[in-house]
């Protein structure tokens, strides 16, 4: 509902018309002149009506005036649009004088154009304020009325020939006339005010819609999950540009496509709605794997007809892969709180056998077989006393003595030192290193954890073996490539927990220790593809801290 102010304001304010309303209402006078006066002149009238008047030459000069004015009136509506209101004005002036010389033409009180005041008046509600309406009529009242009377006591002339008039005739055609006059004046007024009103809320709601739509595609295209709106038939209807940025697909190649072009595995006819938490895997054009996870409810229209799917979805792969370390990292806390006692039990005992062993060895009159046997349990002893040393660099790992160390140093050092090792006799050893950066790191720990990396190369490469060791500064990321078999991805979930290993001479503590002397760097490890097919582990240092050591 309006409020009174809101009405007030309506009617008392001169709301001027737009160029495009003045010229429908040039144009509109331009076939009422037509039609009527052009009718008058060159239709033939019934032998009746002829008695009322006989059209002359003052009609066909009153139709090229009313022209001329017509021409000059788009010139100025063209040229000069910041007088409109003084232009409105102009016109209805025009317009009662058309009138009222159109009524003393064809026959003053007499005349069958008498209605033309009334379109006046109807004019001038629709395009003017209501004070401008009272003064239009009030002048149509007394130009119309004036004529009458002039005429009526002979002052004025008409084409008059036939019909006489008396003076009652006279009198009921001015009340006729002058109450039409009026009562138009009235209800256009009341017709306009509401019309008024109705053109400014409907502006109100075309601009209160316009915001809501323009405040809604911000929205749509600035929050950070995808949306993608569907029909009842899986046509996508609305793809915003954060599920462009996760599918790596291009707005206009989906929209108005079905939903299993871009989710082969989402069917609408299969979906149990509402979804609140579903997972699936998509796979990119690359070929990147990518775990969504999103939501999907019906919607419908103002009838209550369900007619599309609203889903949204986010990419939860970084996020599974940190809760993935997280577990990993909480139950690997809990192993080495109880493997730190329970080693450090074993290697007491073990001490004391393995100096037993070596005891007895030393004794004479050993036959060769009791030796052989010692030697086996002498060797196991050390073996095991091997383990529990790494499994004990594992679970009680040093706290990181951190300096500034050389990245291209550090690999250069573990280089050589493959060079001496019989297990990299067969071993194609590439370096990739485009420009050096120093780090605070631990050089010992982090040259123990690329050695244990080179070595689970150099055991899984394929002949011909190739290694390479990559480093690039902008990221701080540290990388190892082999060309084996690679990892598969339910191997990649427990690669790093300790004691698993793919090998059966395999102890499972190596990738163990890496991922714990990283974390204590505060930095990450994971495995992903090699560009040649098979692992690639890489080590990702923390970068808030190279920056800090960069700045130093």
């Amino acid at each position: 509902m309006t409020s009174p102010d809101f009405a007030k304001s309506v009617d008392n304010t001169a709301l001027i018309p737009s160029v495009s309303t003045l010229l429908w209402y040039l144009m509109g006078r331009a076939f009422i002149v037509i039609l009527f006066l052009g009718g008058t002149v060159f239709l033939e009238f019934p032998q009746s009506l002829q008695a009322l008047f006989a059209p002359d030459i003052r009609l066909i000069f009153l139709l090229s005036l009313t022209f001329f004015q017509i021409c000059f009136s788009l010139l100025w509506l063209l040229r000069w649009q910041n007088h409109l209101r003084q232009f409105v004005q102009f016109q209805l002036v025009w317009d009662l004088l058309l009138s009222v010389l159109t009524v003393y033409v064809t026959g003053g009180v007499a005349s069958l154009f008498s209605f033309l005041f009334i379109f006046v008046i109807l004019s001038s509600a629709l395009m003017a304020t209501r004070t401008d309406v009272m003064v239009t009529v009030g002048a149509s009242v007394v130009l119309y009325g004036g004529l009458v009377d002039l005429q009526y006591y002979g002052y004025l002339h008409v084409g008059v020939q036939s019909l006489q008039l008396t003076q009652s005739d006279v009198f009921y055609r001015l009340f006729l006339n002058v109450t039409a006059f009026l009562l138009s004046g009235f209800l256009g007024t009341i017709l306009a005010g509401r019309l008024r009103r109705s053109e400014l809320l409907l502006q109100q709601e075309r601009n209160d819609y316009a915001e809501l739509e323009r405040l809604n595609r911000i929205i749509l295209q600035n929050i950070p999950s995808g949306l993608i709106v569907v029909d009842h038939k899986g046509i996508i209807r609305s793809f915003n540009s954060a599920a462009a940025s996760i599918c790596g697909l291009a707005v206009s190649k989906v929209l108005r496509g079905p939903l299993t072009n871009v989710f082969p595995c989402l069917k609408i006819t299969e979906m149990n709605l509402p979804v609140e938490r579903g997972e699936f895997e998509y796979v990119k054009a690359e070929g990147d794997k990518r775990i969504l996870g999103y939501n999907a409810f019906p919607f419908s229209d103002f009838q209550k007809d369900e007619i599309g799917i609203l889903m949204t979805f986010q990419d939860l792969t970084e996020t599974k892969r940190l809760e993935h370390n997280l577990q990993l990292g909480e139950r690997l806390a809990a192993i080495g709180k109880l493997a730190a006692g329970l080693a450090h039990e074993i290697r007491n005992p073990l001490a004391s056998l393995s100096g037993s062993v070596q005891l007895l060895t030393e004794q004479a009159g050993l036959d060769e077989s009791d030796q052989h046997l010692l030697e086996i349990v002498n060797r196991e002893t050390s073996r095991l006393n091997r383990l529990l040393g790494d499994f004990l660099v594992f679970a009680r790992p040093r706290v990181p003595e951190k300096a500034p160390c050389s990245i291209k140093s550090l690999i250069n050092e573990v280089c050589e030192l493959a060079k001496t090792d019989p297990r990299f006799t067969a071993v194609k050893l590439e370096v990739v290193v485009e420009k050096d950066r120093k780090l605070p790191l631990d050089s010992g720990q982090i040259h123990q954890a690329l050695w244990n990396l080179l070595v689970n190369a150099a055991q899984f490469s394929l002949a011909p073996k190739l290694i390479t060791i990559g480093f690039d500064s902008d990221t701080c990321t540290l990388w190892v490539d082999d060309n084996g078999p690679g990892v598969s991805s339910d191997e990649k979930k427990m690669i790093f927990e300790p004691f698993y290993s793919s090998r059966a001479e395999g102890t499972g503590l190596g990738l163990s220790i890496i991922h714990a002397i990283v974390t204590a760097h505060r930095g990450t490890v994971e495995c992903v593809e090699s560009p040649w097919g098979g692992a690639r582990f890489q080590i990702n240092f923390n970068l808030d801290e190279a920056k800090k050591e960069a700045s130093s």
